[in-house]
């Protein structure tokens, strides 16, 4: 027998020989180590997504160098602040919000990193990325009690179907629409936003006909393929109006997720800043903006308010145990959690998020976890295991309290921390 055969026999002898209430001791001490571990080093969560701007392109010039670089990088941190509202703040209290100083912005900055640049004596050019503190920015949005939403989805296929006044095209290769959405640049928004090549795969899932019908089942076939879950049919018809001349009539249908067949119609005419631009485009991004801002009134954040939730865990294994402590650490929206008890089989935790009850089980949804209120509390488990009878019929605790909102002091002053690299 080779050393390793018998260090590991030696390892198995001395497990054996534990008592099992020593054994079963064990276990909730690893479960325990694990669980405030994980509040030390966190696994990366939306955050690190959702209050990200990438690829601000900034173009400088002065007298030296680093003066360029100076004034690009400030003048790209006010465009990815201008891009951040965008992507958590509804337009109509977007465009009420205050200017922000030059120090105030750099405050809600944690700091930047360098994609591509370029560089001469006088002239700044290149791609940043801006990092800004979820803390101080919530914190800034309460001060002027401002909502928004921060909670990020999943993938969105797009389906974008031509009336040309004769049929209906989806992959054929005369359909201006399919183009205009393959050439849309990323919004950068909550919603990913996925739109099909048109390949042979593509079109041997799903038709034209069937994108106008809704069919259920070829429009999650394909979906599944581009990792949806939720697709929207987007139906794009040339009208004309007396007022505009030409326009583009949308109709919106969502298939699957928490909009199932709400569907919405828009009139788009031409960008009166730019009526040279090709119509289909706009129309593109009209309706990648209606999409955004319907996950957003979806999952809106009253300032100022916290809501405590009370979670049972059932514990499959110490993997599904990490599992779920992971799922919650990547919800941006969780400020904190306490845990109040855990055995073996299960675990009682205290979760505060921004939002309420019914937002954290959204949130949690977007990573495949199911959060479902039951007369003994709220349960939270992963997607698709097999929960044991007991949590199907027998109570498993006292009924547990509803989730409480909690105020925050009387007055909130934004926290402006110092940026790590400015």
């Amino acid at each position: 027998m080779g050393i390793g055969a018998g260090s590991r026999a030696r390892d198995t002898e001395r497990t054996v020989g534990i008592p099992a209430a020593c054994r079963l001791m064990l276990f909730v001490i690893m479960l325990l180590a694990a669980t405030f571990s994980g509040n030390i080093a966190r696994a990366q969560s939306d955050a690190s997504r959702v209050f990200e701007v990438r690829g601000v392109s900034v173009d400088a010039q002065a007298a030296t160098a680093a003066q360029a670089q100076a004034q690009a990088i400030g003048e790209g941190r006010r465009e990815a602040w201008r891009r951040l509202i965008n992507r958590l703040v509804p337009k109509a209290q977007a465009a009420g919000l205050p200017p922000l100083s030059d120090d105030l912005l750099v405050g809600l900055t944690v700091g930047y990193e360098v994609a591509r640049e370029r560089t001469s004596d006088v002239r700044y050019l290149g791609s940043l990325n801006f990092r800004f503190n979820p803390v101080a920015v919530r914190q800034y949005f309460t001060s002027l009690g401002v909502a928004y939403a921060e909670v990020a989805s999943q993938p969105v296929l797009i389906l974008p179907v031509y009336n040309n006044g004769s049929k209906p095209l989806l992959w054929d290769e005369e359909s201006p629409w399919l183009a205009a959405w393959l050439d849309r640049a990323n919004a950068g928004g909550l919603v990913p936003i996925a739109v099909p090549y048109g390949d042979l795969a593509d079109i041997r899932d799903i038709t034209a006909v069937q994108a106008v019908l809704a069919d259920r089942e070829a429009i999650m076939t394909i979906a599944a393929r581009y990792g949806a879950e939720q697709a929207v049919v987007v139906n794009a018809r040339p009208i004309s109006i007396e007022s505009a001349g030409q326009a583009v009539e949308l109709n919106l249908t969502y298939v699957g997720g928490i909009a199932d067949g709400q569907s919405l119609v828009r009139t788009v005419t031409p960008d009166p800043g730019n009526p040279e631009a090709d119509l289909l485009s706009v129309a593109a991004r009209t309706a990648t903006s209606e999409i955004q801002e319907a996950w957003k009134s979806e999952n809106l954040i009253s300032p100022g308010f916290e809501t405590r939730v009370t979670v049972i865990v059932p514990i499959a294994s110490f993997e599904n145990w990490l599992e779920v402590r992971k799922g919650l650490d990547q919800v941006s929206s969780v400020s904190r959690r306490e845990l109040l008890r855990i055995s073996r089989n299960e675990a009682l935790i205290d979760v505060w998020i921004n939002g309420d009850a019914n937002q954290l089980a959204l949130a949690l949804k977007q990573k495949d976890f199911l959060l479902t209120e039951t007369q003994n509390g709220w349960l939270l488990y992963k997607e698709g295991i097999e929960l044991p009878e007991r949590y199907l019929t027998a109570p498993l605790v006292a009924p547990l309290p509803d989730a409480e909102p909690v105020a925050p002091p009387a007055s909130v002053a934004p926290l402006i921390l110092p940026p790590l690299v400015q």
